[in-house]
């Protein structure tokens, strides 16, 4: 799994940078081969005057889907782990919507007549002698 990490008017230590890539890497491998990669976009909005000022813009992208994390907050690696926890919580709901549809898709025909896509030509049909 391919990990990027990019920065905006921020500079982040080494130790930083491994955090967050061994947090990404760890919180991801559960999903297996479906996590194809995460881009991780950092920046400070107002510099060094400090504060909630630093946004953070997450990107995980899987073979059948993608999610899209946006945060805020002041100590990038509190940030980073809120917006990975939310990321992988996201993964996880779109995951069982998508085995969800997969499951329903069928059994949504069995039984059942195609319902006339417009019903009141539907009935005019049935109305004339020797329609539908």
């Amino acid at each position: 799994m391919r990990v990027f990490i990019q920065t905006h008017g921020l500079i982040l230590s080494r130790e930083d940078r491994e955090h967050i890539r061994q947090r990404l890497h760890q919180a991801l491998a559960r999903f297996g081969r479906q996590a194809m990669g995460a881009t991780l976009h950092l920046s400070d909005t107002n510099g060094p005057r400090g504060g909630e000022d630093k946004d953070c813009h997450l990107v995980v992208e899987l073979e059948e889907t993608t999610t899209v994390i946006r945060d805020r907050g002041g100590a990038v690696r509190a940030l980073v782990d809120r917006a990975v926890h939310r990321a992988v919580h996201a993964v996880n709901r779109q995951l069982k919507e998508l085995q969800g549809r997969a499951r329903r898709a069928p059994s949504l025909s069995r039984g059942r007549q195609e319902a006339p896509r417009n019903r009141r030509l539907a009935r005019a049909m049935h109305a004339i002698p020797g329609g539908a």
